[in-house]
């Protein structure tokens, strides 16, 4: 077994195997999970974020790291779980569509590993659904590093739950904000009507159950919205906010129940909030909510172009980096080919030239 060492910043990639050893289901699990291994999470703290602009790294499904030009490392609505399923008895999805239980079978790979990490200054999570307020990002960053922990009053009760000091709990009330290492963040409405559904009781308030997260930073303001449905209210926070990246949820509904935004609404809200730049999220992690996610990102794509075509749009792939502003006209990200480190002259060619 061997690792191998990259070009100088201290990044590291997965192992490989050369030779043949007993392997038990515990090494197997220990060295094929996370699938990429510790490789973003050096990568992410070895980045040095240039002055003047923030980098994120989508992570699939909701989940994001930013990172500010002062170093700061923020998680939002980080997901380093496995499939699982939910129960009508408290399933906003499920109450919908009468459901006893869905199956939520996760695609995107695992990319972070949540134990690694030797600093992150905030996790976020914008509701307590699940893969927004996860137990093992929260274990695992609670012990590695001094994170604060940011949600909404509800979602606050779920971090008391998984044993979070209150000292280190910022409840995000809308209209405060906190300041952090690169960035001051605002807490704004959230409009997620299956949020207020979700839970043993009646639907509660958008403000108890949900927040968004506008990080301010020197870059410009990047808002972050979970699994938002669309509501005119945005247009609000569009007159008053300066919004030039506007992260949030897309997906495939069946027929009965509504959990995702719809192209068509993720356009809708990217014209109302007046963003520069729209990136959609979640829209290939769950195999119910997918059905053809080339479809998803064609239609979205087509629908901005003719309905807000003053928004740029920017689709990802599961941990890809996207520095602000330097990438806001990509349009599709697409993964380094490693050519920079190709070298002719030591290929089994040279002989040749």
């Amino acid at each position: 077994m061997s690792v191998e060492k990259t070009d100088g910043r201290g990044l590291v990639s997965g192992i490989y195997i050369r030779t043949n050893r007993e392997i038990t289901r515990e090494d197997w699990i220990l060295e094929a999970f996370p699938e990429w291994g510790t490789f973003l999470n050096k990568e992410i703290e070895a980045m040095e974020v240039p002055k003047g602009s923030v980098s994120l790294w989508w992570c699939g499904g909701p989940s994001w790291v930013l990172k500010t030009d002062e170093g700061g490392i923020f998680l939002i609505d980080q997901w380093c779980g496995p499939s699982h399923y939910t129960t009508i008895d408290y399933c906003g999805v499920c109450k919908q569509n009468g459901a006893p239980s869905m199956n939520w079978l996760r695609l995107n790979p695992q990319v972070i590993d949540p134990f690694s990490f030797s600093r992150v200054d905030g996790v976020f999570c914008t509701h307590v659904h699940n893969d927004h307020c996860d137990i093992y990002t929260v274990k695992g960053t609670m012990g590695t590093t001094d994170a604060v922990y940011v949600a909404p009053p509800e979602t606050v009760k779920r971090l008391k739950e998984f044993e979070v000091p209150d000292e280190r709990i910022v409840t995000a009330k809308v209209g405060n904000s906190i300041k952090l290492p690169g960035a001051e963040v605002e807490f704004l409405m959230n409009y997620d009507d299956c949020a207020t559904k979700t839970g043993d009781g009646d639907a509660q308030p958008y403000e108890d159950v949900a927040c968004s997260f506008l990080f301010k930073t020197s870059a410009g303001n990047i808002l972050f919205l979970g699994d938002t449905w669309y509501n005119d209210a945005y247009v609000a926070i569009g007159q008053k906010y300066d919004i030039d990246v506007a992260v949030f949820d897309i997906g495939y509904n069946a027929p009965g129940a509504f959990d995702k935004m719809t192209p068509y609404d993720g356009a809708r809200l990217g014209k109302a909030l007046k963003a520069k730049v729209l990136i959609p999220d979640h829209w290939e992690n769950w195999a119910n909510s997918s059905s053809d996610p080339d479809m998803l990102v064609r239609q979205f794509e087509s629908i901005s172009a003719d309905i807000c075509p003053e928004c740029k749009t920017v689709i990802m792939r599961c941990a890809g980096r996207f520095d602000y502003p330097k990438d806001q006209d990509i349009r599709r990200y697409k993964y380094p080919d490693q050519s920079d480190r190709f070298r002719l002259d030591h290929s089994m060619y040279a002989k040749y030239q």
